[in-house]
Order: structure tokens, then C-alpha cells, then sequence
């Protein structure tokens, strides 16, 4: 039987296949994530986290109206996924980061607007979700 790593998406130690990922998951996301991404009322000059961020899809997505002045953060626990968006999105306003979105490394208050567009389903516990508050 085929284990997985964290994420659900890769087999332990290998790399993601983000061609693969995008037709599968990409194409739906860029159906409703303009939507996601006005509902989070993301602006320019935020700080903007996104849980499960997969190849970066919503990150992306999010980078023109952040602009130069804003930053996103790609969280994802599985790191080989944090490494397909490190290497698709390639923008300095971009920082992946592997973690657990159930666990998240920041405080509250770090964040503007936060966005998980297709991450909750798949977490043991998505009543656990990491706290992580947008800033007030």
C-alpha cells in the first residue's frame, strides 16, 4: 500500500508534481478563489496569510492586489508542496513557509486577511484550526 506525506499529496521524499496538481485542483480553484479573496477583504499593502497553500494557487492570486508593499505567506505542511510554490510563484512579496495549519508559527494579530480556499477537509480536526487572527 502507497503512504503518503503530510499534505496527502506527495509520496515521502518526493518532489510534487505541480503539473499534475494544477490540472486536478488548480482549474477549480481559479473558479471561485476571486471570490475567497474579496470575501477576506484582502487589499493593497496587507499582510495576507494562506493555510494550505498547495503549489500557490490562492497566493497568486492575491499577489496583484497585496502589491509590492503587501506580502503573502503560503503555509502548507507538506514541504515538498512549499517548494513547488517557492519555485512557481518566485516573487519577492511571496514567503513560503512548511507548516502545520493546525499548528500554525505566528501569533495572532501577525496577519491582515487569512484565507484556507481548499485545506479544512482534509485537517483530522478542522475545529483545531490554528488560531491565527487577522489584525484588528
Amino acid at each position: 500500500m502507497a503512504t503518503l506525506a503530510p499534505g496527502l499529496h506527495v509520496a515521502p521524499g518526493r518532489a510534487a508534481n505541480v503539473s499534475a496538481y494544477d490540472r486536478w485542483i488548480g482549474r477549480w480553484s481559479r473558479l471561485f478563489l476571486p471570490m475567497v479573496i474579496s470575501a477576506a477583504e484582502v487589499r493593497e499593502g496587507f499582510r495576507a496569510l494562506d493555510v494550505s497553500t498547495g503549489t500557490g494557487e490562492a497566493a497568486l492570486m492575491m499577489l496583484p492586489t497585496v502589491g509590492a508593499s503587501g506580502l503573502v505567506i503560503g503555509a502548507d505542511i507538506a514541504p515538498a508542496m512549499v517548494v513547488a510554490a517557492r519555485d512557481r510563484l518566485k516573487d519577492a512579496s511571496f514567503c513560503p513557509v512548511a507548516a502545520d495549519g493546525q499548528a500554525l508559527p505566528f501569533q495572532s494579530d501577525t496577519f491582515d486577511a487569512v484565507i484556507c480556499q481548499l485545506g479544512l477537509q482534509f485537517f483530522p480536526d478542522p475545529a483545531r484550526t490554528g488560531r491565527v487572527s487577522p489584525c484588528p
